[in-house]
């Protein structure tokens, strides 16, 4: 090591013995922290992951029996837009802000409780209705999941980003647990009704082993039990260098957030790094709610033209999509999310190209009658690898002290266009047909592969200053 020279630009001697102390005493806790951050536990991290997304396979097992999805649309054919489908979609709408207000005020663990003792209440209505239709038992039951879907895709995300060190592992992970919990409309209403049932109670059973997020208790300024508890999720000493050095910068990051100002419109719009994110947010949430899904997850609709017998359980449409969600997932832990999110738009856009050659009316599909079924399933496959990246993205982007509020008004304004959009597509799809919609889709698609390449920043493996110094405007000359 070369000799240290301060600011009166006095020389240390190389040989001096506190020199050499000091040499030796920042080697060793920098060593320290290396071996610190070597000691976590792996498995522990997996099953926990696996506990926190366990309300996202609730959620697709309840989505069988509903008349709307996660997405725009839904593997579940019906005609017109139904008071059930508005009652969820403005559920989610509104519990959203409110779930995240709650895990903002009382913390992420609080938030992640309601969620589950939500879907456990939903329970009720779905056994009632096991036997029988009764139509206002459909609209709570609705209400309920909506108020349930709300939370899990705010706040869980979020807790998840906050406690874990797999972040490539554990966020994406929703997106199985939900597609898989699809997967349950192939077994009987009976099966599905006891597995939610089952699910429930390992999920109360499980939230007595979560801990507070960290990064909520910096917030707060009760820095001891974030301390305690980092050392709990991490299985590292309280007083281990490591963990004194994440402290230390979480208190950083809170300090940068607060010295904007209190939280609002206009401290938003002028701080440019948080106002940019707020784009990327509500670009990348259009898109993927009006990228088509509501009518190529219509499956007997897609493929009419071939004149097929129909397939009431949409196989082709709950296997692609799995399959895709699973490919995300997986890639996740090493792909750039940009590049995987402009990937599949690419490839959406492409498909819904060719099957809306393949739904002109006029047309009598005679030869390459296969081409449709493999865009199809190619196409479902792109959007199970997409759908849930932008939530992904987002709790990546934003400082732990603005990410709960701003991911809920985000969602809140998904959820806005999202009911725009179900109440207005049939009317576009009577005036303009089926293959011109989508055609528009493609034309949406193909905004999301520009926009995604050039504007979204990378967050893989970045910590939040990194991201922010990718979305910070450069200075024009003067």
């Amino acid at each position: 090591m070369t000799a240290y020279k301060d600011c009166g630009s006095k020389g240390i001697d190389r040989h001096s013995g506190d020199t050499v102390t000091m040499v030796y005493t920042i080697g060793d806790q920098v060593n320290n922290v290396e071996k610190s951050e070597r000691k976590y536990c792996v498995w522990k991290d997996v099953l926990l992951a696996v506990l926190v997304n366990l309300p996202f396979l609730t959620h697709g097992i309840e989505t069988t029996n509903l008349t709307t999805s996660a997405q725009s649309g839904h593997f579940i054919g019906h005609n017109g837009t139904q008071w059930t489908t508005t009652a969820m979609v403005a559920g989610a709408g509104v519990a959203a802000p409110v779930f995240c207000y709650i895990a903002d005020t009382y913390g992420r663990t609080s938030g992640v409780f309601l969620v589950s003792m939500v879907q456990g209440i939903s329970l009720v209505p779905h056994f009632l209705l096991n036997k029988k239709n009764i139509y206002y038992i459909e609209i709570i039951l609705h209400i309920l999941a909506g108020i349930s879907s709300g939370g899990l895709f705010t706040i869980l995300p979020i807790y998840l980003r906050e406690i874990t060190t797999l972040r490539g592992f554990s966020i994406p992970l929703l997106m199985v647990m939900t597609t898989g919990g699809y997967m349950t409309k192939l077994v009987a209403m009976e099966v599905r009704l006891y597995l939610m049932l089952a699910l429930v109670m390992v999920q109360f059973l499980s939230i007595m082993v979560m801990v507070e997020s960290p990064s909520y208790l910096v917030m707060v300024k009760k820095f001891e039990r974030a301390r305690r508890n980092l050392s709990k999720l991490t299985r590292i000493p309280e007083d281990d260098p490591y963990i004194s050095k994440q402290i230390s910068n979480l208190k950083d990051e809170s300090d940068k957030a607060k010295a904007s100002g209190k939280l609002s419109v206009v401290t938003v719009w002028r701080n440019k790094i948080w106002l940019d994110g707020t784009k990327v947010g509500i670009t990348l949430y259009t898109v993927t709610a009006i990228c088509g899904s509501i009518l190529f997850m219509d499956q007997q609709k897609t493929l009419m033209q071939l004149k097929v017998s129909a397939d009431p359980e949409n196989t082709l449409v709950l296997y692609t999509l799995f399959a895709g969600s699973a490919f995300s997932w997986i890639c996740c832990n090493f792909v750039e999310r940009k590049y995987l999110l402009t990937a599949s738009y690419v490839t959406m856009t492409v498909s819904t190209g060719v099957l809306a050659v393949y739904t002109q009316t006029e047309l009598m599909v005679t030869s390459l009658r296969w081409l449709p079924f493999t865009a199809l399933g190619i196409l479902v496959f792109a959007y199970g690898v997409a759908w849930g990246l932008p939530i992904v993205v987002m709790v990546e982007i934003f400082n732990f002290e603005i990410r709960a509020t701003l991911i809920g008004a985000i969602y809140l304004y998904s959820q806005i266009v999202k009911l725009l959009h179900v109440h207005t597509f049939q009317y576009i799809e009577d005036y303009v047909g089926v293959y011109t919609t989508f055609y528009i889709f493609a034309g949406i698609n193909i905004f999301g592969v520009v926009y995604t390449l050039f504007a979204v920043p990378n967050v893989r493996n970045k910590t939040v200053r990194q991201i922010e110094r990718q979305l910070k405007r450069p200075k024009l000359p003067a």
